[in-house]
């Protein structure tokens, strides 16, 4: 197909909404639904993944982390809580400041989601050549490059916040001329 061809961006937005489909329901929502028995929901996992990408987090870092209001990040702490998966710890120095931790269960099951994830992204990507692999990957990579080149500055939408775990391989640290993907500069969202 030509680039200037009619059918080509149209094309481009369904394979791009069905690449998006595949990431969030197959690998995301429906991998906690089996692995959680549907006791949590992808918003506290994207919590749950935050807290274990940050280690120590304030709750307000939390809320902005996640692009959610603080009394968001409270309430999903609170249910979180409940289910024994984080727990919240005072700054006895400014006591409004609160830290959210992950408790051992709580990292082990973003642990065994992470890991299961990983584990059927990797079968599927084995079962194509390796030069669609390669392709696959550089037409992500320039993608996501062309975005930010294109649309101005965009990595605060699109980072995942990976923190220390950041690659150096991410075209959004490469934007930004960093190799940690941090969280975003503090706004007023209470």
């Amino acid at each position: 197909m030509k680039e200037n061809d009619d059918t080509y961006p149209a094309e481009a937005l369904l394979l791009a909404d069905l690449f998006s489909n595949v990431m969030m329901r197959v690998l995301s929502q429906n991998l906690i639904a089996e692995l959680s028995n549907r006791q949590i929901s992808f918003a506290q996992i994207q919590a749950l993944r935050y807290v274990w990408r940050h280690e120590h987090v304030l709750m307000g870092d939390l809320a902005e982390g996640l692009s959610i209001t603080y009394p968001s990040a409270t309430n999903m702490v609170k249910r979180l809580e409940r289910r024994k998966l984080v727990r919240r710890k005072v700054n006895p120095v400014d006591r409004r400041e609160v830290e959210v931790v992950l408790t051992e269960a709580g990292r082990a099951m973003v642990e065994q989601m992470e890991r299961e994830r990983g584990e059927r992204l990797a079968a599927t990507l084995a079962a194509m050549p390796a030069s669609d692999r390669a392709a696959l990957l550089q037409g992500l990579r320039a993608f996501l490059q062309s975005v930010m080149r294109e649309l101005g500055d965009v990595s605060e939408y699109i980072c995942l916040r990976c923190g220390e775990q950041a690659s150096p391989n991410c075209p959004v640290c490469a934007a930004r001329g960093s190799h940690v993907a941090q969280p975003p500069a503090s706004s007023s969202r209470d």
